[in-house]
């Protein structure tokens, strides 16, 4: 497995990894309608401007044929969590590249970059009917920063914050 910095050339691959991914862990979660909607050419359109913009940190995980199997992204909290000034916004594997340890050498690659920035500690959003997800990160060294309730296409989840206080040890 290789782990890279993602490239404007990767936004297809990684929508499709999203919306793959979004399938099959949010299915029986999230209403289906609002999994429906998440395309992977609406994806391929936000990761385009996304990697263009090169705001965030962005990783891929390639398998030994140069696929994209997974990636993650993160970079300034994009809202104040005391004590947090990082974000992981995404992380996701498709379902067959999960359990392999490859989440974990995402995370990684991407810690390392933030601290690179001058950044400490980061966290995670969650929702709490995720267990795998939850388990995860708490695998991983994450503890729980807060819960809170995300409004999604007008139905009221639960969310837990993980949080990394010192990225050095993730």
């Amino acid at each position: 497995m290789t782990i890279r910095e993602a490239t404007p050339g990767d936004a297809a691959a990684c929508a499709a990894v999203q919306v793959r991914s979004w399938q099959a862990t949010y299915a029986g979660i999230l209403p289906q309608e609002h999994i429906d909607r998440r395309t992977v050419e609406l994806r391929a359109a936000q990761w385009t401007e996304r990697l263009r913009e090169g705001d965030d940190d962005i990783f891929v995980a390639c398998d030994p044929s140069g696929a994209i199997v997974g990636f993650t992204s993160g970079g300034r909290s994009g809202e104040p969590v005391e004590g947090y000034d990082a974000e992981i916004g995404t992380l996701y594997l498709l379902p067959e590249a999960q359990r392999r340890g490859i989440g974990k050498q995402l995370l990684r690659a991407l810690s390392a970059a933030l601290q690179t920035k001058g950044f400490r500690a980061a966290w995670v959003r969650v929702l709490s009917d995720n267990v795998p997800a939850r388990r995860f990160y708490e695998k991983c060294g994450a503890e729980v920063v807060c819960e809170t309730e995300e409004d999604i296409d007008g139905f009221i989840y639960r969310e837990h914050f993980y949080g990394w206080r010192d990225l050095a040890k993730l």
